[in-house]
C-alpha cells in the first residue's frame, strides 16, 4: 500500500465555494485503487465550504489553518508525513510545492510537483525559490504544453522531470442523453424562455477569467440575435462588480449570474455554446466538460486550449480580450444550426480522449515510478 498525501495551498480561492483543483481532486481521490493506495488531502489554509463537500464526498482531509508565509507550515507537514507514514507527497500551488518539497527533504519523501496553470505574472519570491529547490529530487507534471513549457523556463523545473498528464471527466455524469425532463425543469428553474438559445460561462469569478470580455461579447451578441440567455455559472470576488457592469451594458435582462453550480454536466447539457473568456490558462475542467456534454466551444486562444479544440471542428478560438471575434464566432454558432450540430457532435466523439479514468491511472502509474526511483536512490546512492 503506498500512502499519498496531495497538498493544496487552499481548496477555494476569493470568495469562490470550490476553485479548480479541488474540483480535480473530489473526482481523482475516490477514483483511485483502493487496492494499491491510500490517499489523503491536506489544505494548507482554513476549514471553508469546499472542504465540507469534499469531506462529505468521503474523502479523508485535514486543514492546517496557516497563514500564507507561515514557517509553522514547514513543521506541520513533517509531523504529518512522520505519523501517517507518507509515501508521496502530491503538490498543488506555490506554497504546497515550496513548504511540501522542504518538507520532503527533511523526512526523505519523494514529491510531485503538480501545476494547472501557465502564470506569466509568477511572484518573483517564488521564482526564487523554484530555482533554489530545482537542486533537489522530486518529479512534475503539467496539464499541458505549455504549462510543461512554463514549468520549465520559469518554474526552473528540468525538463527530464515534467511529464505530461491532461486532465479529464467523469463521462458516466454526462450520460443524460434523452431527458427531456431535465431540462424543462432546469429552464423553467432559471426562468430561460422555451426559445432561448443559452450560452454559458463557468468558473470562479476572478480577472483572470475574463468575465468582462464575456459580457462585451454578449452585448454585441444580443444586437443582432436577442432570443439567448447567458448564464454566467459561479462564485466570486467579482460578482458585484460583474452584475453592475451587466447593468451598464444594457444586457441584463438577457444574463443570469447562477452562484455556485453542484451539476454542471446537467447545465452544459442544456446549453448550446460554451464560452472560455480566460486570460490565461493551463487546461481548464470546463473545456473537457463541455466537449464531454456535446457543447461547441467559443474560447480564447491561451496556454494549453489550443492543444485541445480543434478549430472549426470541435470549437473556435479567438483572441484574449477581444470581445468583438468572441461576438462573431457565438453569431456563427446560432445563426449556422447545422455547423453548430456538427460541431457538437466532434466535440463529444473527441472528448472520448479525456476520460477522468485514464488521468487517474496515468498518475498511478507516476506514483509506482516515483517510489521505485525513491527506492533505487536509496538503495544506490551516487
Amino acid at each position: 500500500m503506498i500512502n499519498i498525501l496531495h497538498v493544496s495551498d487552499k481548496l477555494s480561492a476569493a470568495n469562490a465555494t470550490m476553485h479548480g483543483v479541488s474540483r480535480l481532486l473530489s473526482w481523482w481521490i475516490p477514483r483511485f485503487d483502493p487496492n494499491n493506495f491510500q490517499v489523503k488531502l491536506c489544505s494548507l489554509r482554513q476549514w471553508d465550504a469546499a472542504a465540507d463537500y469534499l469531506q462529505k464526498s468521503g474523502i479523508d482531509i485535514s486543514c492546517l489553518d496557516r497563514a500564507k508565509f507561515d514557517p509553522m507550515t514547514l513543521f506541520d507537514l513533517i509531523g504529518i508525513i512522520r505519523r501517517q507514514e507518507i509515501d508521496i507527497l502530491h503538490l498543488h500551488g506555490y506554497g504546497a510545492t515550496t513548504f511540501g518539497r522542504l518538507a520532503g527533504i527533511f523526512t526523505s519523501t519523494p514529491c510531485i510537483v503538480h501545476e494547472h496553470m501557465y502564470d506569466a505574472k509568477i511572484p518573483f519570491y517564488q521564482r526564487w525559490m523554484d530555482a533554489f529547490l530545482s537542486r533537489c529530487d522530486y518529479q512534475a507534471i503539467a496539464v499541458s504544453d505549455s504549462v510543461k513549457n512554463f514549468m520549465v523556463r520559469l518554474r526552473h523545473i528540468p525538463e527530464e522531470r515534467v511529464q505530461v498528464i491532461r486532465n479529464g471527466v467523469p463521462f458516466e455524469m454526462f450520460d443524460r442523453s434523452g431527458d427531456r425532463r431535465t431540462q424543462e425543469t432546469f429552464r423553467a428553474r432559471l426562468n430561460i424562455p422555451s426559445d432561448h438559445k443559452i450560452i454559458a460561462i463557468v468558473g470562479r469569478l476572478d480577472p483572470i477569467k475574463g468575465h468582462t470580455y464575456f459580457l462585451q461579447a454578449a452585448q454585441l451578441v444580443l444586437r443582432q440575435f436577442d432570443k439567448v440567455t447567458f448564464l454566467v455559472v459561479g462564485d466570486g470576488e467579482l460578482m458585484s462588480e460583474l452584475r453592475r457592469e451587466s447593468q451598464e451594458l444594457n444586457i441584463a435582462s438577457h444574463v443570469i449570474f447562477t452562484g455556485h453550480c453542484d451539476d454542471v454536466p446537467a447545465l452544459l447539457s442544456e446549453s448550446d455554446i460554451k464560452v472560455i473568456s480566460s486570460l490565461s490558462e493551463g487546461i481548464p475542467m470546463t473545456l473537457f466538460e463541455a466537449m464531454a456534454a456535446g457543447c461547441p466551444v467559443v474560447s480564447t486562444d491561451v496556454g494549453g486550449l489550443a492543444e485541445v479544440i480543434k478549430e472549426g471542428k470541435t470549437g473556435f478560438l479567438v483572441p484574449p480580450q477581444q470581445p468583438s471575434p468572441m461576438a462573431e464566432k457565438i453569431l456563427l454558432l446560432l445563426r449556422d444550426e447545422d455547423l453548430s450540430g456538427r460541431m457538437s457532435r466532434m466535440a463529444k466523439e473527441a472528448s472520448k480522449g479525456y476520460d477522468i479514468c485514464h488521468t487517474v491511472h496515468l498518475i498511478e502509474e507516476s506514483y509506482k515510478l516515483s517510489m521505485a526511483r525513491h527506492h533505487h536512490l536509496a538503495t544506490h546512492p551516487s
